[in-house]
């Protein structure tokens, strides 16, 4: 990392370790799952190990954590703040724990003014907002990984649609398939990347509805890419999204993007993409119906998503603005 920190990832979920160290990356995975004496001393014997200055916490239970190990070894406790739901916890022991916070960081100013809005206690320490991050030199426009892409999968000429994220109630497929289905016999395939405990619904709403689903599960980065350059458009309708990575990726590819203005996509978004109501299947169906309908739009529309993704989403920018917050806490 920039100005020589040293940065060692501790995680608690085995999928999660085994994603880090895949990708090269030093992380140790340690037994925790609860809040408590026993968890707090765990990770405190692996803070001494590492002689750790600055602790980034992105879950409650990890500034609660954090908080308890603060209070017998010197460090500072920062707070990365990205949980999809309504409101942030307040109970007491999190209000406590805050105490001890140094720094919070949110993924976006929408993000920032609406948690502090329900819990003003989190704007008690230091709180700056920090974009998420993306590789642009991967998830890059790239027309020939985009044609190898439909090659590989036998998707030929024909356009199609493209959504990445689990297949969990929050991203909404359901209300995806409804819209889609507005669009009549004529609606494009539907591709999307991603697994879970809602693929069975989705494939028989899909169905049920006659839209056209592909299910891809897990693509590595170099063939999401790809997947996004090969789309027609990038489609997301998750209505909590604290930032929307995928969004992210997909416009960095110079993909044009229809989703939601709700949560933060509409900051992330920007003026670089369609955004249809939240609440409104019918009005989701005429803004893609629209733009695939305008191929001169959506290619300028890709354009200055590119643009958008390199000023703001990079992951150098990223990187500096992080070595700058860790500096100032440190």
């Amino acid at each position: 990392m920039a100005n020589g920190h040293t940065v060692r990832m501790l995680c608690t979920a085995p999928s999660v370790t085994a994603g880090f160290a895949a990708a090269g990356l030093p992380v140790e995975e340690l037994p925790i799952h609860d809040t408590g004496l026993a968890e707090a001393r765990t990770l405190l014997r692996a803070l001494k190990a590492q002689r750790t200055e600055v602790l980034v916490a992105e879950m409650p239970r990890d500034v609660r954590l954090g908080a308890l190990a603060s209070l017998a070894r010197r460090l500072a406790l920062v707070y990365s703040y990205n949980v999809n739901r309504a409101a942030p916890p307040r109970d007491p022991i999190m209000r406590l724990a805050y105490r001890r916070v140094r720094l919070t960081i949110f993924r976006t100013h929408t993000g920032e003014r609406d948690v502090l809005a329900v819990a003003p206690f989190m704007g008690r320490p230091p709180h700056r907002v920090i974009y998420e991050g993306v590789d642009v030199d991967v998830f890059r426009p790239d027309a020939e990984r985009g044609r190898a892409f439909r090659a590989r999968h036998g998707l030929g000429d024909r356009p199609f649609l493209f959504a990445a994220g689990a297949l969990e109630w929050e991203k909404r497929y359901d209300w995806m398939l409804d819209a889609l289905a507005r669009l009549g016999p004529g609606a494009p395939l539907l591709v999307i990347r991603g697994d879970g405990s809602q693929e069975a619904v989705v494939r028989a709403r899909a169905e049920q509805l006659g839209v056209s689903i592909r299910l891809f599960g897990f693509l590595p980065a170099e063939e999401l890419a790809a997947a996004y350059n090969a789309a027609t458009c990038f489609v997301h309708t998750c209505p909590v999204e604290t930032f929307g990575l995928t969004v992210a990726e997909a416009m960095a590819c110079g993909r044009p993007v229809v989703t939601v203005a709700s949560g933060a996509l509409s900051e992330v978004v920007g003026g670089a993409g369609v955004l249809a109501p939240p609440d409104d299947p019918a009005a989701f169906a005429r803004a893609l119906s629209d733009l695939l309908a305008d191929p001169a739009r959506a290619a300028a529309l890709g354009e200055a998503a590119r643009r958008r993704a390199l000023h703001a989403f990079s992951l150098a920018r990223m990187g500096r603005e992080y070595s700058q917050a860790l500096d100032a806490v440190g």
